[in-house]
């Protein structure tokens, strides 16, 4: 009898604890936003959706297809294919979201700046195959680059240098060696 009694009272002054945590914040503004009528205020340095940049000047990638992000990848979700042709220069680019677990190893070792995290998280589809990137849906437009360099305070790439064939360059090299004579 008596322990039935002692958990009774026992009972009642847990449920008076709680009510009395309900009381306290009554009062109060609520805390939670909104969202998405709030959007959350997301900084620089956060890691959502990858995207490749382009030259937020002269809009040309900036991917080299060294294929460094591809190696350094722990769930093997980027596939860089380079165009067999020309050196430096990238043909197809695949990123699997459904696979990545955004660690940001892939925008560290870029030598270039060109892939990045992007503050963009929503990216819910209705099937796997959708949340493979391919470089048209991964590419950011130049404005969009511009944006994301300014607000992630990415150094400005350099423009590639024009590259001028060797027998443009043999020339007048030989006409300075005759004017010497």
């Amino acid at each position: 009898m008596i322990n039935i009694l002692r958990k009774t009272v026992e009972g009642i002054y847990n449920i008076a604890i709680g009510m009395f945590t309900v009381l306290k914040h009554v009062g109060r503004s609520p805390i939670t936003s909104s969202y998405p009528d709030v959007v959350p205020e997301l900084f620089p340095a956060s890691r959502h959706r990858l995207a490749l940049t382009v030259n937020p000047d002269t809009a040309e990638h900036l991917c080299i297809a060294c294929k460094q992000c591809e190696r350094i990848c722990p769930d093997t979700c980027i596939t860089v294919i380079g165009d067999p042709e020309k050196k430096g220069v990238i043909k197809d680019f695949y990123l699997d979201h459904g696979l990545c677990m955004f660690c940001g190893l892939c925008v560290e070792v870029c030598p270039t700046n060109c892939i990045i995290n992007t503050v963009d998280f929503e990216m819910s589809e209705y099937s796997r195959e959708d949340l493979i990137y391919d470089i048209d849906r991964l590419t950011l437009t130049q404005e969009q680059s511009r944006f994301y360099f300014d607000f992630k305070e990415i150094p400005k790439p350099k423009p590639k240098p024009v590259k001028v064939p060797a027998a443009a360059t043999a020339v007048p090299a030989a006409a300075t060696v005759q004017e010497k004579k």
